[in-house]
């Protein structure tokens, strides 16, 4: 398939200004394409660039023991985002310690799910949003539908990126921390080749910066064929500075400043 064209695997799609008189209650995550010039010539620049852009580790993994085993020790089962961010961050003060905590907490605890990646009808309820809803109507109810789907990966203790983002996006939603759900492209090699595909991912704002963090690919990993999840923790996908770019991930801005606005992250 070129390079234009891609699968979307998201929660939300596309919204145009035009909106419909009434949108679907059900939302597809999985079936629509489309076209971006935008994220196409960004893989080309850090294509073009790539020996200089590398991920950054700024803090050493060791600095986080003490958390990284709290966290890991909590065994409760949570259904609720209020109630377990709470818990997660109960114990710190700092910022960069409760971000750090949640996420722990959801690369430990969240696995992928190789079934619903196969999926070909991926969807979730939402509600009606209709063409005189104002944009704080139409962001409360858009908030209500990434609530939702993060609440069903909570419950079912797996999902595939657009879930783990989420869920962390509410978990740091519900501690008071600024975070946004990140869309784009990774570039992942097979058989000699490089292929841009989909992805979801986040970035925290911090001491007064942004950092890009990837709670799904520091959680483990699939194998070729993605059937079979393997937990393996990565530090090297937690917190690396907005202003430089990723080697594998590319963010397609726009797109992330659609979605995140659909949810009042103006």
């Amino acid at each position: 398939m070129k390079n234009y064209i891609h699968k979307i695997i998201a929660l939300v799609c596309i919204v145009t200004s035009a909106i419909t008189p009434a949108l679907s209650q059900s939302i597809n995550i999985d079936s629509l394409f489309y076209s971006d010039v935008d994220s196409v010539a960004l893989a080309k620049q850090v294509e073009i660039d790539e020996n200089t852009y590398h991920w950054i580790d700024t803090v050493e993994e060791s600095t986080y023991a003490t958390i990284d085993k709290h966290i890991r020790g909590m065994k409760k089962r949570y259904k609720s985002i209020p109630v377990l961010a709470n818990d997660i961050t109960a114990s710190y003060t700092k910022e960069e310690d409760k971000i750090r905590a949640i996420f722990i907490w959801v690369s430990n605890n969240i696995a992928y799910d190789c079934k619903e990646y196969h999926n070909k009808n991926k969807t979730i309820s939402g509600p009606v949003i209709k063409s005189n809803d104002n944009k704080y109507e139409r962001a409360s109810k858009w908030a209500g539908i990434y609530y939702n789907y993060a609440s069903k990966v909570l419950k079912n203790r797996k999902g595939i990126c657009e879930g783990y983002s989420c869920l962390f996006y509410e978990l740091c939603k519900a501690s008071g921390i600024k975070c946004e759900v990140v869309t784009g492209k990774v570039k992942k090699e097979k058989n000699g080749k490089f292929r841009y595909t989909s992805h979801a991912w986040n970035k925290v704002y911090m001491n007064e910066e942004w950092f890009y963090l990837d709670v799904t690919w520091a959680a483990g990993g699939c194998d070729e064929k993605v059937t079979k999840y393997y937990k393996s923790f990565s530090n090297k996908y937690y917190l690396t500075p907005a202003w430089r770019p990723f080697k594998t991930h590319i963010e397609n801005p726009k797109q992330t400043k659609r979605r995140n606005e659909l949810v009042g992250n103006w």
